[in-house]
């Protein structure tokens, strides 16, 4: 799909203002509500997206309170608005899960300060049997390319790709960078919903919807299940050993010369302490502090590991997102590191085809079979890893995940380490 016709198809999109809206579990917030907690000291208005100010803010409210130095008014909404807000001066602190976006100069007026991470999950009906997707495999979804569920080990049903209609949202925003290399590239999303709660509750009622979501959020909806990303599920655990792929960091932003700075400073300084750890901590929040394997490492590098990745899995290196991220910053330094990920993996790629060819000629196959011949058929039995999916296992060996499920008769895409599947056709 061209980038023209792939815009053409983003200018289509359709808002369904839901009534999944109206649906959302009633312990959800109103969007426009503001959340008033116990009052202590000076008030500081909190606005933001719901992922940021719900799940993070929210929760610390009441303790910050207990200290005395000052109290929360808590108004989840969206990114943009919070972030405005905050630069006229009518909200104090802005929570928000992107860092300030460059092409909005205006942000460069607010200091960004990083206090969570929290996991960007991928979330669909809890009755959907999918049970994991690579990186390249969501880049080909967004992007437009895989578009039903067969097409990744699922179900032969359309996939319902759902999203969050505010411009500039903060998860999307985090997403779009970490696969595309750039915030603000146009995506394959064809149904947008006002807020994440009426996303997450149309998710809850369709089998065949995929979406974007939070570790924080996604756990307080009903009817949904979060898929793992390259076998791994986020969590507290994964997101401090760096395993989970996808990890998101929650900022607050706000005025160097706001007339409030003494006690935004006292709140900033709450949350690094102890007490606000073990808080964020139950809330699914990994305490910015005490991320440091994920602090060790930056953004770029985390976008062009992930592009190295996308390579091994089939992607074509000119489309891996450090490449992009690279031409937008205009960083030659930048440029030369994304492009060396990219050899390393080209090579890792090429190690890997060399080794299958060794392998077929060891074993008497032509290892260039002609072309639309199909690949030489597996002959053994495979027993089932850590980590392994039957989408990879049917990759793995040259076979469809139908044809997976057929010769094993499975019911669902459900695995068990120690599992002995057969990768051929049973003998007649």
């Amino acid at each position: 799909m061209s980038i023209h016709s792939l815009r053409f198809f983003v200018a289509s999109f359709v808002l369904v203002i839901a009534i999944a809206a109206t649906a959302a579990p009633a312990k959800h917030k109103a969007r426009h509500e503001t959340t008033r907690h116990k009052t202590s000291g000076p008030a500081l208005v909190v606005r933001g997206d719901q992922v940021s100010t719900a799940g993070l803010v929210d929760a610390v409210a009441g303790a910050f309170a207990d200290t005395g130095e000052g109290h929360l008014d808590v108004q989840p909404f969206n990114t943009i608005d919070g972030i405005d807000r905050t630069l006229d001066g009518s909200v104090d602190l802005a929570a928000s899960a992107r860092p300030a976006y460059p092409k909005r100069t205006q942000e460069a007026g607010l200091t960004f300060t990083p206090v969570a991470w929290d996991a960007l999950v991928l979330i669909t009906n809890e009755a959907n049997p999918i049970n994991n997707l690579t990186l390249k495999q969501l880049h080909d979804i967004y992007y437009g390319k895989v578009r039903n569920w067969s097409e990744v080990g699922g179900l032969n049903q359309p996939i319902d790709l759902d999203g969050v209609a505010s411009p500039l949202d903060g998860i999307q925003f985090s997403f779009r960078r970490l696969i595309f290399g750039n915030g603000d590239y146009p995506v394959a999303v064809p149904r947008l919903f006002i807020n994440i709660d009426s996303l997450q509750s149309e998710v809850s009622l369709d089998g065949k919807a995929l979406a974007l979501s939070t570790l924080v959020h996604a756990r307080r909806q009903k009817g949904i299940k979060i898929i793992p990303i390259e076998g791994v599920m986020p969590s507290i655990a994964t997101l401090q050993n760096a395993t989970y792929p996808l990890p998101v960091t929650i900022y607050l932003a706000y005025k160097a010369d706001s007339p409030k700075i003494a006690t935004i400073q006292k709140f900033l300084a709450f949350l690094g302490g102890q007490q606000a750890d073990g808080i964020l901590r139950s809330h699914d929040l990994l305490p910015y502090p005490q991320a440091t394997v994920l602090n060790a490492k930056s953004e770029v590098d985390r976008i062009n590991t992930l592009g190295a990745r996308m390579i091994t899995e089939g992607l074509p290196p000119e489309y891996a997102p450090g490449n992009e991220f690279a031409r937008l910053a205009g960083n030659p330094q930048e440029i030369a590191r994304a492009a060396a990920l990219q050899q390393a993996a080209a090579k890792q790629v090429a190690a890997a085809d060399a080794q299958r060819a060794a392998l077929s000629q060891a074993a008497g196959v032509d290892p260039s079979p002609a072309v639309g011949a199909a690949p030489p058929a597996p002959t053994d039995d495979y027993k089932v890893v850590s980590g392994d999916t039957l989408s990879k296992i049917a990759d793995k060996h040259s076979v469809s995940v139908e044809d997976l499920r057929k010769w094993n008769h499975l019911r669902s895409d459900m695995l068990r380490v120690g599992q002995v599947l057969k990768i051929t056709a049973p003998s007649t």
